[in-house]
């Protein structure tokens, strides 16, 4: 049950490693949002009541804090360059040095946020 729990909560880092183009899409960060909500909503819930405290439940907290991190990441990225990134994960173009940097510090801050969790 552990693995289920670490793999929905990996859920906005999933999307973001194999459609990137969803987290950009207003209906479908929308969607995403009010999913990672009802999550962290979930996670709250049984932290105080005890429920799942030695279990990895606790990594439903991470997809509300890895969308806010992307969020304020993508909008600062495309306030400085006036473009949105693109996806570096799969393809070894050299020209997008700066795209490839907001990769990793989104994968940094995603895998920080899982480490402090749990």
């Amino acid at each position: 049950m552990n693995v289920i729990f670490i793999i929905i909560g990996m859920n906005v880092s999933l999307i973001f490693l194999f459609d990137k183009s969803k987290l950009d899409s207003k209906e479908w960060f929308f969607k995403l949002l009010i999913l990672n909500v009802i999550l962290f909503l979930i996670a709250l819930i049984s932290y105080f009541t005890g429920f799942g405290k030695n279990t990895a439940i606790n990594s439903l907290f991470v997809p509300l804090m890895a969308q806010f991190a992307y969020y304020v990441l993508s909008k600062s990225f495309y306030l400085k360059y006036k473009r949105n990134s693109v996806d570096t994960f799969w393809t070894m173009d050299k020209s997008l040095f700066l795209d490839g940097w907001f990769n990793y510090m989104f994968w940094l801050i995603s895998i920080l946020l899982f480490l402090f969790v749990l």
